[in-house]
This record gives structure tokens, C-alpha cells and sequence, in this order.
């Protein structure tokens, strides 16, 4: 049943967090990223301290709607490795309001201080992609998407989930009081490749395969928006297929 509504789907064609007013031009060209191999596997714990990931080339988000002439930017870096497994992400969050209070699986996470990925294999239709939102708490909001997010299927069939997910975090601050100044974050997380096997493309990924993928993160409790790819839009709206950067898997392994 669940593959049938899938593929009924799949080829027709947002949740928007609004705020704030752009500030900054949107680039032309489309972000692209090579994802190399690590050899070692990860330990998801919530840190970057395995040499892998030091070797891993940061993507710094851009904040578009975010005056920085005015505001101290919250920064954000990703990297981003893969396997024969499984596809890892790690982010660390400058975040001066340490806010996460959301702990029930699919819970609205992207209401406070989180973190997602947007990823497809299949590049002929982008529009359908996998969900993956992510807050200091770990807990995990997962769908699939169609028609550029305006059907999930959290909505549509509840009982989908991913399977084989691990997250962690770490945070030098204190979640969830507003007194005093935090510093940052930091979640990793794994995600099995049979997870991205509903709307076709390549699973596992082989050398030299593409995908379009966005990485974005969310305002939280003072805080400001931030992606990878520029969705262009004059408030913060993430589910844009059409300015979704390439992630390029390579079989390179990474610090060779």
C-alpha cells in the first residue's frame, strides 16, 4: 500500500518559516558539494573529533534574511560523509539561546533550535525528496515529501518512518535557559541508504552519482535562519526544490 501511494505521488510536482526581510542577493549558480568516502565508519556521538570529519570540507550557510550589519551571525557548518551504509551529516551551531524542548518523535522541532536535510536521488524530479529535521534533543521529524512539500507523507500515510536513524548532540550552554549567554551545538546524525530507496535514483550510491539535496537551519529562540542553497525567496522558506544545491558521492576517501 505504502509503495503505491508512494509511486502515485512521485510525479506530481510549504511549510514556510516566516520571518524577517532579505538583506542579501541571492547568488545564480547553484551550490554543489563532494561527499567522500570515510573507510573508518563513524561513531554518531555528537562530535568532531574523529579525524574524518576534520578532513571533511565545512559548508558555511548563508543567513539571507539576516541584517549582519546589525546582528551577530549565527553561524552554521556541515559536513557531510558516506559509506556503503549509511549517508553522515554533522552540523555545529553558533547559538547564543540554546532552546529545544520537543522530545516525541515527529514533534514540531522546526519550531526551536534544529536542523535539516532536504536530499533526493532521483534528479529528474527534485520536487519529491526526504525530510530529515533534527533539534538539540535529537528527536527526529522524518517524511517524504511530494510537489515541493505541499503533500508529506506524515500527513497522507502517518505510519511511514525511516528506519535505522542515529542521532546525537552535544551543547556547551544551558538548553533552555535564557539568562545567561550559550555558545554552540553540535548534531550528527546516520542515515541508512535503503531510506532513500521509495523514489527511485541509485541506492546505495555508487562513485560519481548525484543528488539534490538542501540543508537549512531554523530560527529557534532568537536565533536566525540559515541554508546552504539560497532559496531566493523574500522570507525564510525552505522547501524551494528548484534551488536545491548537488551533492556529488565520490568514491574518494577522505584525508588520503
Amino acid at each position: 500500500m505504502l509503495y503505491s501511494l508512494l509511486f502515485a505521488l512521485a510525479f506530481a510536482g510549504s511549510a514556510s518559516a516566516q520571518e524577517n526581510t532579505r538583506f542579501q542577493a541571492m547568488p545564480d549558480e547553484l551550490p554543489t558539494y563532494q561527499v567522500l568516502r570515510t573507510d573508518q565508519g563513524i561513531q554518531v556521538d555528537g562530535r568532531l573529533d574523529e579525524a574524518d570529519w576534520q578532513h571533511a570540507a565545512p559548508i558555511a550557510f548563508v543567513m539571507p534574511w539576516s541584517d549582519l550589519e546589525k546582528e551577530q551571525p549565527q553561524s552554521t557548518t556541515a559536513r557531510l560523509l558516506w559509506d556503503d551504509d549509511n549517508l553522515y551529516i554533522i552540523y555545529e551551531c553558533v547559538d547564543p539561546y540554546l532552546h529545544s524542548e520537543v522530545t516525541e518523535h515527529d514533534g514540531a522541532v522546526y519550531q526551536e533550535d534544529a536542523v535539516e536535510i532536504f536530499a533526493t536521488p532521483n534528479m529528474e524530479v527534485p520536487g519529491n525528496y526526504y525530510g530529515y529535521e533534527m533539534n538539540i534533543n535529537g528527536t527526529l521529524l522524518d517524511y517524504i515529501a511530494f510537489r515541493g512539500g505541499k503533500e508529506r507523507t506524515k500527513a497522507i500515510h502517518p505510519s511511514w518512518q525511516s528506519e535505522g536513524v542515529v542521532i546525537a548532540t552535544t551543547y556547551d550552554g544551558t538548553l533552555n535557559d535564557h539568562s545567561d549567554t550559550d555558545q554552540s551545538w553540535i548534531l550528527e546524525i546516520s542515515i541508512p541508504h535503503d531510506n532513500f530507496r521509495h523514489l527511485g535514483g541509485q541506492i546505495p550510491p555508487q562513485d560519481g552519482d548525484q543528488w539534490r539535496a538542501g540543508l537549512n537551519r531554523t530560527k529557534g529562540y532568537q536565533g536566525q535562519f540559515g541554508l546552504w542553497s539560497d532559496t531566493g525567496t523574500p522570507k525564510a522558506d525552505f522547501h524551494r526544490a528548484n534551488r536545491f544545491g548537488t551533492l556529488v558521492f565520490s568514491a574518494a576517501v577522505v584525508g588520503r
